[in-house]
């Protein structure tokens, strides 16, 4: 995206910034991201380690432009693509000017203090949100406080799906501060992420996939876009062509289903949200292809995105 150096700003308080989210997978990160954007830009399922690569979300005002950089859940496994996953968290974090570590009200003080001391030894300043709020019922602590008042981190307690409009101001507040100060905006203002439609179509193709799939099927899935074509006349639509990516054959026949009642359920999914998300109809076309093993072949990984580019 081309960097916005038409409007200077004349308050010298102004900030801007990236903000690396940090955190286990299921921990809300996404969550907490699309509800400050007031925009779905990130996927979310039930099913942990949903995020796979960065993506990138603008919030704008006055005061303040952040760059969220939603980042995949921390693990401790390096086979296969957690080795990628690993290596995306960390380079993440090397990029940021401030960590926000986002944790579940039911994390456990253990990952709790994990994910504190990687923020503390990244040496950026960082701050930390409780997310998942409207779990905790009577006099129930978050599982992680003993560790939050042990270390003395800041921290706030949020609920982003149910109190959206105070968990934007509450954050935001908190990480205004710690981001450098600015001449002016990175990005256009008018923009909510940086990423491409081609890349968020992906994305909300396997967010879908994620939903109409089980067990195991859905961490050796991938999507790749075989042809993107956007309107070239009045009346046309965006047309996508893409490719569900599953390792195993027997994956093949669960993400079609009988009768192929499960892809277009996939489809029917992907469609509404890529639809929503660029404001007009598409036509979208989903094929199956069996790559045995990719998710350890460090070609097909590659050539699937699934790579640090390190600039």
């Amino acid at each position: 995206m081309i960097k916005d150096r038409g409007r200077k700003i004349v308050n010298s308080n102004y900030r801007a910034g990236f903000v690396a989210l940090l955190g286990e997978p299921n921990a809300g990160k996404s969550t907490l991201m699309n509800a400050i954007l007031g925009e779905k830009i990130s996927i979310v399922s039930e099913k942990p380690q949903t995020t796979r690569g960065r993506i990138h979300g603008l919030f704008s005002n006055d005061e303040v432009q952040i760059v969220f950089v939603d980042a995949p859940g921390t693990i401790e496994s390096t086979s296969g693509i957690n080795s990628f996953l690993k290596d995306e968290v960390g380079d993440v974090i090397v990029r940021a000017d401030v960590v926000l570590v986002v944790l579940g009200a039911d994390t456990t003080d253990t990952t709790a203090a994990r994910l504190i001391q990687m923020a503390t030894e990244s040496g950026k300043p960082f701050t930390v949100v409780v997310t998942k709020a409207d779990l905790i019922t009577g006099e129930r602590a978050p599982k992680c406080l003993p560790v939050l008042v042990a270390t003395k981190a800041p921290f706030i307690t949020i609920s982003a799906l149910k109190r959206e409009e105070e968990a934007r101001d509450e954050v935001v507040s908190r990480l205004i501060p710690l981001l450098p100060k600015a001449e002016a905006p990175l990005y256009d203002e008018e923009l909510l992420t940086t990423e491409t439609i081609r890349k968020l179509s992906a994305e909300f193709i396997r967010e879908a996939c994620f939903q109409h799939t089980r067990q195991e099927v859905p961490y050796g899935l991938a999507i790749r876009i075989v042809k993107f074509q956007e309107p070239e006349a009045e009346g046309d639509v965006t047309k996508i062509y893409a490719e569900i990516v599953v390792e195993r054959t027997a994956h093949k026949a669960i993400v079609i289903g009988a009768k192929a009642s499960n892809i277009k359920k996939i489809g029917t999914d992907a469609r509404k949200a890529i639809e929503k998300l660029i404001g007009s109809k598409i036509y979208l076309d989903l094929h199956v292809d069996v790559r045995e093993g990719w998710t350890k072949n460090k070609r097909m990984l590659k050539e699937l995105g699934y790579v640090v580019v390190k600039e």
